[in-house]
């Protein structure tokens, strides 16, 4: 079947496939017929939004030109590095060449560049055989304002737009930070051995390939028939699971035993895991960002004590701080010194003391702490009232003195702290405050990407269990939302909305954002309270909740409960 029919409208009445990296393509279903891509070629919408692009063409043609024009053309800032492969008798022709070659030189500005180069790649013989050594088609796409790459690999020239045969074969992913590094550096080696696209080189010669042997071609059709009656090829073809795509007979009609036994195989919920952890993060508040509390310790050895006193199996410990700042500049600071509220509104839990953050909610989480910074930085440089640091800890030293010496004397050590002691508490106010100054008040992020636990048939059910976690919290989260009266009291004062929070938090596609009823969403609150509770596995947890989440379960008080396959 030709690619492009496929994409075309005469195949209009089929389902047509969305796709999320990571996927290959073209898959079964395509090929059996029974479904179409949406986009040609299926995934192109996940290059848009780039601003560096790289790669290898093979096979460039007119779709490839049409295809960088618009790149350019969408894009305000965009950087594309290409190495065009060419081949003797290929599809490439000098007015291809000369047609990105006046793209490259019409563009403007730094804002858009187009480099491009040239690479042939020589025909090779040997004693009774020739051999083609062509790459395959390679796309990377850097987005920079979200930090995300996607990366096309496949065998579909003409930048995924030429027809396709039950061979070809295309992945694309999200490349990790070290995949993406070392095609840093294999690009940029394939680039500089190549040619510049230039006047010179874009004059390739007008080559058609050879007829060659009569004869040759006529056993070589012999060849291919006979192999074509062996597979069936010309003949219904394999039969493809409409909904889940796997192959369940051969062209013979005959059950098709899998080839690894399904050990390989992902449930198809963990299908969905798989592309939900792709577009989320492993979220930590990097606690070293942060300025230390304004609210000082004070050493006990400064007032005469002993920090740690034991006897025996007993312990004693005693501590002291001083509050350098007013009651509720002290509290102002504190509060923007602390993250933990916006961290479990917005990240979900995984486990003890990790949470995974939803793509779409990095934004609100940076805006968060970028209006908590600034919040507290006002707020220090209120409690300073425009006074430098000199002059705000001498117009404070004779009130600290004063509870210093008044605590001294509780304890029993005399009538006044040391002077000696009373500067190194002072000196310690400064270095705090010199500090809150020039750091920042809220602590920063840190993000990093996630791979989900193993979900093939053969995992253990324990596995099972963060992705439990994700979905209960995910649900529960959205019913909340729309059945505790409270709920919108998370957001006072933050600087995002609940509208905002809910389209940000919603991974799974959750019915009850499209269908909001808050008596359905009570009723299925219930439902999962009821699904915890019961006597079964991990597993079967995250099926009867992803049942919740897309509306296609019966409540279990009126449906007894079947074992999930």
């Amino acid at each position: 079947m030709n690619g492009k029919e496929i994409f075309g409208g005469s195949q209009s009445s089929v389902p047509k496939l969305s796709v999320k990296p990571a996927f290959i393509w073209p898959e079964s279903r395509v090929h059996a017929g029974l479904a179409a891509y949406a986009d040609h070629p299926p995934g192109r919408q996940l290059f848009t939004g780039a601003d560096l692009i790289s790669g290898l063409l093979v096979g460039v043609d007119d779709e490839t030109i049409t295809w960088l024009d618009e790149l350019l053309r969408s894009a305000p800032k965009i950087q594309i590095h290409m190495v065009l492969v060419l081949f003797a008798a290929g599809p490439t022709r000098e007015a291809h060449l000369r047609s990105i070659y006046m793209l490259r030189k019409s563009i403007d500005g730094i804002e858009k560049t187009l480099n491009v180069h040239v690479l042939p790649m020589a025909e090779l013989f040997g004693p009774d055989f020739k051999r083609m050594n062509l790459p395959p088609t390679v796309v990377q796409a850097h987005d920079s304002t979200t930090g995300q790459t996607v990366m096309s690999i496949g065998s579909v020239g003409d930048a995924g737009h030429d027809s396709f045969s039950v061979g070809s074969l295309n992945f694309v992913f999200h490349p990790d930070d070290a995949m993406r590094d070392v095609w840093r550096q294999w690009f940029q080696h394939v680039f500089s051995s190549s040619a510049p696209l230039s006047d010179a080189t874009v004059q390739i010669p007008h080559l058609v390939p050879a007829k060659g042997d009569a004869e040759a071609a006529r056993l070589w059709e012999e060849f291919a028939q006979a192999c074509r009656a062996l597979n069936a090829a010309d003949g219904p073809g394999p039969t493809v699971d409409p909904v889940t795509g796997e192959i369940l007979s051969d062209a013979n009609g005959e059950k098709v035993v899998h080839w690894d036994a399904g050990k390989t195989a992902l449930d198809p919920l963990g299908q969905i895991f798989q592309q939900v952890y792709a577009r989320g993060w492993l979220v930590t508040v990097d606690e070293a960002s942060r300025i230390k509390p304004l609210t000082i310790p004070v050493k006990a050895t400064l007032l005469g004590q002993q920090s740690e006193r034991t006897i025996g199996a007993l312990k004693q410990k005693q501590s002291f701080t001083l509050q350098v700042l007013d009651d509720a500049a002290d509290k102002a600071i504190e509060k923007c010194r602390k993250v933990t509220d916006v961290m479990e509104l917005l990240a979900y839990p995984l486990s003890q003391g990790n949470r995974w953050l939803p793509e779409a909610a990095k934004g609100l989480l940076e805006r968060e702490l970028k209006s908590k910074n600034e919040e507290g930085q006002k707020a220090l440089r209120g409690a300073l009232g425009g006074k430098s640091i000199k002059d705000f800890i001498t117009s404070r030293a004779a009130q600290i003195r004063k509870d210093l010496d008044e605590m001294y004397r509780q304890l029993g050590q005399g009538h006044a702290v040391p002077e000696d002691k009373v500067k190194v508490v002072l000196d310690e106010v400064e270095r705090r405050l010199g500090q809150a100054l020039d750091a920042r008040i809220t602590p920063r992020a840190v993000y990093n990407r996630i791979a989900p636990p193993d979900l093939t048939a053969t995992a253990p059910d324990e596995n099972w269990n963060q992705p439990l976690s994700l979905l209960t919290r995910s649900a529960r989260a959205l019913r909340k939302s729309l059945t505790d009266p409270y709920f919108r009291r998370n957001f006072s004062g933050l600087s995002f909305t609940d509208i905002e929070f809910q389209k940000a938090c919603d991974v799974f596609g959750d019915v009850i954002v499209t269908k909001a009823d808050t008596v359905r969403a009570k009723d299925e609150l219930n439902q999962i309270k009821q699904i915890l509770n019961e006597k079964l596995s991990s597993k079967e947890k995250c099926v009867d909740i992803w049942e919740v989440i897309t509306g296609a379960r019966t409540p279990r008080s009126k449906t007894p409960h079947t074992p999930h396959s």
